[in-house]
């Protein structure tokens, strides 16, 4: 047994010498360049050559695609009050009281914990909101359902990813949807929307999925449209559903708490979007931990020189605060944390 325990605690001792090596030489690398109207790069590789490769698929896309993006066009414009399930749309749910209208400041004024600011930071224009309840299962209101008019499919896109995670469980409901605990959400051409059960039980899961297919056929627009900045970012090795979209610089923060606050302008008056990448090629899609993913982005500003001065910004802020290691072939630099 002795011998045994010897050989046992040696073959441990030797994995954990190799697992802290390999951990070792991990690093922690930002990649930042620009190009025309574009800023963009890497944050949270491993090697400095990770960051250099995404880097330059970014800039090929980057250096590909002109400035003038365009945007995702909107087929449907109806009110959000519209697009709520009528009685008997949805099976046997029906509505438990008349839909409320929200508009300006007045959302979630009475809500504790609602966040307006959210909404207001992606462009929230109008919404409607509506209980549903089911005779089958009693006389009280089970299911709310919010539909939020954000004006644009890029900013519906924007506050639908911003909670979203590769992990997450995803359904067809005539649109990509999330089904989180207790909550379904999901965005159609301008429209964000998020449907809440009460209470856990499969009948509830199953009317709101119900309820969500309603309104998804009333949305005639194309479902699981994303920004065209988003689609510049590479494909190659991304985590599945990890794309978001920002529309300001305090958004992005609130998602990359690491970002520096108040020394950069990174995307106070640009368009952002983000993923998340593997840092080996994989055959599954979401099979990396999270926390150590890799991060591409591209922030779109409205002309080339603000993308330059926050490229100097940023440069300026690498320079002070990190090791510059290398740089990209086309000018950009890469440093390490």
């Amino acid at each position: 047994m002795g011998t045994r325990r010897q050989y046992l605690w040696f073959f441990l001792t030797i994995y954990a010498l190799i697992f802290l090596s390999c951990r070792a030489e991990q690093g922690n690398y930002t990649a930042v360049n620009h190009d025309g109207h574009y800023l963009y790069g890497v944050w949270h590789a491993h090697t400095a050559k990770a960051a250099k490769n995404l880097s330059r698929q970014i800039a090929t896309a980057c250096a590909a695609n002109p400035p003038q993006i365009e945007q995702l066009s909107i087929i449907t414009v109806d009110k959000s009050i519209n697009l709520l399930p009528k009685n008997g749309e949805a099976s046997d749910w029906v509505r438990s009281r008349t839909p409320d209208t929200y508009t300006g400041q007045n959302l979630y004024k009475d809500v504790i914990g609602g966040n307006a600011g959210l909404y207001h930071s992606y462009g929230f224009v109008e919404a409607a909101n509506v209980e549903y309840q089911t005779p089958k299962l009693g006389s009280k209101p089970l299911i709310l359902v919010e539909v939020f008019d954000m004006g644009t499919p890029e900013k519906a896109f924007g506050r639908f990813s911003f909670d979203r995670y590769p992990q997450d469980n995803h359904e067809w409901v005539g649109s990509k949807a999330i089904i989180s605990g207790d909550t379904l959400s999901f965005c159609k051409g301008k429209y964000f929307i998020q449907i809440e059960g009460y209470e856990f039980a499969s009948a509830i899961k199953d009317g709101m999925k119900a309820l969500a297919r309603v309104i998804a056929k009333r949305i005639k627009d194309a479902p699981g449209s994303k920004p065209v900045l988003l689609r510049l970012l590479p494909r190659k090795n991304q985590v599945r559903y990890s794309g978001k979209y920002f529309v300001s610089d305090s958004l992005l923060r609130e998602i990359y708490r690491f970002l520096p606050e108040n020394e950069l302008n990174l995307g106070s008056n640009a368009s952002t979007v983000s993923a998340q990448y593997h840092h080996k090629s994989s055959k599954k899609p979401t099979d990396l931990a999270l926390p150590d993913a890799m991060i591409g982005f591209i922030s779109r500003y409205d002309n080339a020189s603000d993308a330059k001065g926050a490229y100097e910004g940023y440069q300026g802020y690498l320079n002070e605060n990190a090791t510059v290691v290398d740089t990209t072939q086309s000018g950009g630099i890469i440093a390490k944390h």
